[in-house]
């Protein structure tokens, strides 16, 4: 799919460029760029998402803590990781689950999956469903950054995923804020081209981390149906996955999210009728479409 050619007169045009930062922070070395082949065309619009397959999903569970956390079971979350697991087969992903495991074990883990040979696979998938707070996430045995989970996907770390999507879906807590709402009343209403050239992306593009709940608030979950993102997840998932674009099927689920749940304890007036909204942060640059796989992955 071709998209908005990129204008030249658009970018730096031989003028000099600055940065609005006081102190500048070590990050790729910048005398040092990485290379990494083109899987999509300058100027397409969307992913190219033709590959032999889809990609490696891994689904993080976290129900059971050690004592000495003083967390609480996640009643429910096994739902979310069946429910999951299917939808993410249906669209061609190869998935994998593991069950709470310490952070060492998942930090191996992470680190196995950057280090795979991604060539031939249109992007890659991380879920991870755990308790959370703001600015960490909860292994079986510890607290650690959310940034662990995505760090080594860079394009300069994980050279086979460059210009791929690399997608991370967190339900967890970002604080211990609640929702109180805003109920909405019914308005009055009246009756070879350039893009076959090289080019150079941003080690952190093509990013997408949705978070079940903005940071500061609760992350709700039914102890028997699951968490309201993953159920929301899911069932768009489901019923548009391969129809749509993700960022407008993240939009599906926000709204399904933020109208159609809300926390039912009655006999807990302060925790009673609350509500959530994800959050979808998008370093996208093209948009993802899951269209069906000609050969079944294996």
């Amino acid at each position: 799919m071709e998209g908005v050619e990129i204008k030249n007169e658009l970018g730096s045009n031989g003028n000099h460029d600055e940065t609005d930062v006081k102190f500048k922070q070590p990050g790729s070395n910048p005398d040092f760029p990485s290379f990494a082949i083109l899987p999509v065309d300058r100027d397409s619009e969307a992913y190219n998402m033709n590959h032999a397959k889809r990609g490696k999903a891994y689904i993080f569970n976290h129900e059971n803590f050690n004592p000495n956390l003083d967390l609480k079971t996640r009643a429910g979350t096994s739902k979310d990781r069946d429910n999951l697991y299917m939808r993410l087969r249906e669209l061609d992903f190869d998935v994998t689950y593991f069950n709470d495991l310490t952070f060492n074990e998942l930090n191996t883990e992470i680190v196995k999956l950057a280090n795979e040979d991604h060539s031939d696979h249109d992007c890659v998938l991380v879920a991870l469903m755990s308790h959370g707070d703001d600015g960490i996430l909860y292994a079986k045995d510890q607290q650690y950054k959310p940034e662990k989970l995505w760090s080594h996907f860079t394009s300069d770390q994980c050279p086979t995923l460059a210009g791929k999507p690399k997608l991370f879906f967190i339900q967890a807590c970002q604080g211990d804020r609640l929702d109180a709402g805003t109920t909405m009343l019914p308005r009055v209403t009246e009756t070879d081209s350039p893009s076959a050239v090289a080019y150079k992306i941003p080690t952190h593009a093509d990013f997408l981390i949705a978070y079940s709940t903005v940071p500061g608030f609760y992350s709700w979950r039914n102890t028997t149906n699951g968490s309201w993102f993953v159920q929301a997840l899911c069932y768009v998932l489901s019923e548009r996955g391969r129809d749509d674009d993700l960022l407008s099927l993240m939009t599906t689920v926000s709204r399904i999210v933020s109208i159609g749940f809300e926390s039912n304890t009655p006999q807990d007036s302060n925790m009673h009728q609350r509500k959530q909204i994800p959050c979808v942060t998008s370093l996208l640059t093209r948009k993802i479409y899951f269209k069906r796989k000609t050969t079944r992955r294996i």
